[in-house]
């Protein structure tokens, strides 16, 4: 529905969109719109032809029919670009429309987190490069259940402790490992020792514990499960102290699910 006013053309659409067309040098009184040109009369009663641009409300109501066929070649073929349009798009709950068109790396990583297009967010990433947007798609593909994803976000930051985490859960017990060994040439105690946990390695977090000197707590450890010569070796550098008492009987060791 295309009406006027005193200075301006407008529309009004059934779902609730309007807008404006165009403004107006002087009055005037619609009578009839075809073919994107308006026949109205103005003060002087004298017939007037006005030409307008509808690409937007044809836009527009092609969107509301879920045209998206006919969205798409309205804003190829017209002007109808720029932030207004997507902010537009986002707002009516299809980003994946705007996606189509946009060529700006942030805001196609923008538009395909927020229509779940975790492909096309990570080739966006990838030429980004910055961490906060790795972030963000790692906590989307984790909501997605991407574990491929997850991965490789948290590697592209050296997000450790969460990549062992991560392997801890999906029951990765080689990329634990792998895991530990890094932790333990970065010189990073308490990584290397949630590692060791993470993969039921007792010897190593004993060897951990003695390494921090933590001594006692080493000898409670590696007695708690059975390693004898471990505690040996270190009974013998703590001068022949026997290991503190054990507060329980027999402990049972909880080892992470293989993949």
């Amino acid at each position: 529905f295309v009406y006027s006013t005193l200075n301006h053309l407008k529309y009004a659409l059934a779902n609730g969109d309007s807008g404006i067309v165009r403004t107006l040098e002087a009055p005037l009184y619609l009578a009839r719109a075809q073919g994107g040109k308006l026949y109205a009369l103005d003060r002087e009663a004298r017939v007037r032809v006005v030409a307008i641009d509808a690409a937007e409300i044809q836009f527009k109501l092609a969107l509301h029919a879920q045209q998206f066929d006919q969205v798409l070649r309205t804003i190829r073929r017209s002007k109808l670009q720029g932030n207004a349009i997507i902010a537009y798009l986002q707002h009516k709950g299809f980003p994946q429309v705007a996606l189509q068109f946009v060529t700006d790396d942030q805001v196609r990583f923008d538009l395909a987190l927020a229509c779940g297009q975790l492909g096309v967010a990570l080739e966006a990433a990838g030429r980004l490069n910055t961490p906060p947007n790795w972030q963000r798609l790692a906590a989307e593909a984790l909501r997605h259940g991407d574990a491929t994803v997850v991965e490789m976000c948290y590697q592209k930051t050296k997000d450790f402790e969460r990549l062992s985490f991560l392997y801890l859960i999906t029951g990765n017990h080689a990329k634990l490992a792998k895991m530990l060994k890094i932790a333990e040439a970065r010189g990073d105690a308490l990584s290397r020792f949630h590692n060791a946990l993470y993969l039921g390695d007792a010897r190593e977090r004993a060897q951990v514990l003695r390494e921090a000197g933590q001594g006692a707590l080493a000898r409670v450890c590696a007695a708690a499960h059975g390693l004898d010569d471990l505690v040996a070796e270190m009974e013998a550098e703590a001068g022949g102290a026997p290991a503190p008492p054990l507060p329980c009987g027999a402990p049972t060791l909880l080892a992470p699910p293989r993949a």
